[in-house]
């Protein structure tokens, strides 16, 4: 029996390669003839080295592990980052949607509704904004639109319609702006609100003029006129008070609610001559609960009804305010007419106009206090039309 050239094991004759390590013994053979006279027909030489396996080389076994690795975490990073991104694309996507409930408009201005109809003072300072820089709004001083809030009801469910519809309220006080964005994307919405300025004037020398129970002035002759303001929107009243006069204790409130009642006039002039009527009206004007009764009392000077009614000069308080605002409403100078006065409903003030020079009937008007809206009587229909 034979060995194996190439590691000496031992092989049988019809072996033709290495049991043991793999190594040919018979040379390839192309031709089962015999070889011609050109071919050289090979030999065995023992003594020869035979050639190394190619499967045994290092240098081949080496490297290939060397290149699975580096794609192994070429591919593991990627996998990463695309992890990641579809982690941010579901926050960003999440996010949006949270904010599209949480901060879409209808929803902050139900918050603002909320906050105003709970009373909540400080959440409503939040929401409030405006372009007078004089206008310092605080608690404080919104205390007189949270106490209007109380007394009309209706004020805010029309508020929160005209917001919604026309980004202000119906009376033009309001106005809902852009101040900022919540997590990026959603505008933060807050309330423009437009500051009163109303001027007071009364004929009571050395009176001292009190708004809301606060001192504000004292009259320096008689024809004094004072300029009140900034105010935020709200239920005011005006009182006058003069140690040994009859005008102490009269009193006008008034609704600032509305654009129209910007810079309106409170008048608190007295008659000359004091009597028992001016005293019983003095007296009930200290009562600032019952606003329509004080108003009204407030004004025993208006002159009686004439047929062709009086100038507005010649009235006073809620009933001289009401015509001025009527006037201010359809555009025309006061001046030019005379009026006829009633009340026929409360904060309800209707005036029948009359040409001062002709003395003929022009037209009929009310006026709501509450809501600060005048209209104007349709004579085909019977109707009275904003």
């Amino acid at each position: 029996m034979s060995t194996c050239p190439n590691c000496g094991a031992k092989v049988s004759p019809d072996d033709v390669f290495c049991q043991n390590c793999g190594y040919r013994l018979k040379p390839v053979t192309t031709s089962t003839n015999e070889p011609t006279n050109n071919e050289v027909k090979p030999t065995y030489e023992p003594d020869s080295k035979p050639a190394e396996p190619l499967e045994t080389d290092p240098t081949v076994t080496k490297k290939a592990p060397k290149r699975n690795r580096k794609r192994k975490k070429g591919s593991r990073k990627k996998k990463i980052w695309i992890s990641l991104i579809i982690l941010v694309i579901l926050i960003l996507v999440g996010t949006y949607f949270y904010g599209a409930g949480k901060y879409s408009k209808s929803k902050q201005v139900d918050d603002m509704i909320t906050a105003m109809h709970d009373n909540d003072t400080d959440a409503t300072v939040k929401y409030m904004t405006t372009t007078d820089p004089s206008l310092e709004i605080n608690s404080k001083s919104i205390a007189p639109f949270m106490s209007y809030l109380n007394s009309d009801k209706r004020y805010l469910a029309d508020m929160k319609a005209s917001l919604m519809n026309n980004d202000q309220t119906s009376d033009g006080t309001f106005k809902l702006v852009t101040k900022g964005h919540h997590l990026l994307f959603f505008p933060a919405y807050k309330l423009q609100v437009v500051a009163m300025y109303p001027t007071v004037q009364t004929n009571v020398d050395q009176a001292t003029i009190s708004l809301n129970g606060l001192n504000v002035a004292t009259a320096s002759n008689d024809h004094y006129s004072y300029k009140a303001g900034p105010l935020f929107p709200g239920r005011y009243t005006f009182k006058l008070s003069s140690s040994g006069s009859t005008a102490d204790g009269k009193s006008v409130t008034k609704n600032l609610v509305s654009t129209q009642s910007k810079n309106i006039k409170v008048d608190l002039s007295t008659p000359d001559s004091g009597n028992s009527t001016d005293a019983a009206t003095q007296n009930s004007d200290s009562n600032d609960n019952n606003d329509s009764d004080s108003n009204k009392d407030a004004d025993d000077s208006t002159p009686s009804d004439s047929n062709y009614g009086h100038f507005e000069e010649e009235y006073h308080g809620d009933e001289q305010a009401g015509i001025d605002a009527i006037a201010d409403q359809y555009g025309f100078d006061y001046d030019d007419y005379t009026y006829v006065v009633s009340w026929p409903h409360t904060d309800v003030l209707q005036v029948k106009a009359y040409d001062k020079d002709t003395q003929e009937y022009d037209s009929t008007y009310r006026y709501d206090q509450i809501h600060d809206i005048s209209s104007q009587l349709n004579e085909d229909t019977g109707k009275f039309e904003e």
